[in-house]
């Protein structure tokens, strides 16, 4: 019976010096998990209209994920889903520039509004899911 005491005893001691710690809860910076809680991790660089090599005119939107936006270990490249006003979404791998930043562009139909709205995801191969969805618009 002494025994079992000591053991509970023992147990109540370290389980007490185990205890959470309260900003582990808090880690939610990683753009890369589903309970990411900060601001839009990409920025739209440029808009601007051109045409392309068919004669077809375009709205390019240039954006980036700035290499201080990236956790830890950086990747290679980055998986991306995009789509520009509901346009068709495109899943873009995209790889490091001389920065370490990561670009990349959406190359849209011209509309009658003005406006053209980037919205971009991070694209998770392993759950086949797309998450912290951001909307960034910008005029050419």
């Amino acid at each position: 019976m002494r025994l079992i005491l000591i053991i509970l005893f023992i147990s109540i001691l370290f389980s007490s010096c185990l205890k959470k710690i309260e900003e582990a809860d808090n880690l939610n910076t990683n753009i890369f998990d589903k309970e990411y809680a900060g601001g839009c991790w990409f920025n739209v660089t440029d808009t601007y209209s051109y045409i392309n090599g068919d004669g077809q005119t375009k709205i390019r939107i240039e954006a980036v994920l700035p290499e201080s936006n990236m956790p830890g270990l950086k990747p290679s490249s980055v998986a991306i889903y995009c789509s520009v006003n509901d346009q068709p979404e495109l899943l873009l791998n995209v790889g490091t520039d001389d920065n370490g930043n990561y670009p990349f562009y959406y190359d849209a139909i011209p509309e009658s509004s003005n406006e053209y709205c980037l919205e971009a995801g991070l694209y998770l191969a392993s759950e086949d899911s797309t998450i912290n969805r951001f909307v960034v618009c910008s005029q050419p």
